[in-house]
């Protein structure tokens, strides 16, 4: 188990700096600033998750995950330059991250012993804030606060390992991968067929 989620926390933060560097690509940033959207989108919820629970920030920890974010930001920033890639892209691969760091982040929460519902939180907290970070600092409205299903997405994929961890029908394995499956489907979906989350309306009243 803890060999499964050590590979997903690496590819979390592989698809969530290539993300950051996608974002700096459509922003026509320099090298500089693709790599520290990449560092911040990869480690920003993570470092928050960590911050509020009073545990030590898991990259000053184990700086590869700092290194690693670092040259997928340099790796990435060269080859952009030379391909062309659809923004739709950078959704995706926003996607991939949300899906692992959500679950990665309720299941380090839950281990820690805090209540499911402190781990839901912390877990949407860990999937969706490097991204936040990361669309502020491009200058664009961060996609959790658009109508787009993603914060749904998050909760629903939090909620699901929750749910099937207090079962104790499953081995962590396949709970863990089925958070992570329901949380990039529903993403993916709500990108394939455009869906949207229902807005309030004022009424008019004269």
């Amino acid at each position: 188990m803890e060999q499964l989620l050590f590979w997903c926390d690496l590819i979390g933060i592989v698809v969530f700096a290539f993300s950051g560097v996608l974002a700096a690509g459509h922003k026509q940033m320099d090298l500089f600033g693709a790599v520290v959207l990449a560092c911040v989108t990869a480690t920003g919820g993570g470092t928050l998750r960590d911050m509020i629970l009073n545990v030590p920030v898991f990259w000053l920890q184990d700086s590869h995950y700092l290194w690693l974010a670092t040259a997928t930001g340099v790796v990435s920033f060269y080859l952009i330059r030379y391909l062309q890639v659809p923004m739709r892209l950078l959704k995706i691969a926003d996607a991939m991250g949300l899906a692992v760091f959500v679950v990665i982040g309720t299941q380090k929460v839950l281990g820690l012993g805090h209540s499911p519902a402190i781990a839901i939180v912390m877990g949407v907290m860990t999937g969706t804030f490097g991204g936040l970070i990361r669309d502020i600092l491009a200058g664009d409205i961060p996609l959790l606060l658009r109508r787009e299903i993603y914060a749904t997405a998050a909760l629903s994929g939090a909620a699901v390992l929750v749910l099937l961890d207090a079962s104790g029908a499953l081995p962590g394995e396949i709970v863990v991968a089925i958070a992570i499956l329901v949380t990039l489907g529903i993403r993916l979906a709500a990108l394939r067929w455009n869906l949207s989350a229902p807005i309030a309306r004022f009424g008019n009243h004269g």
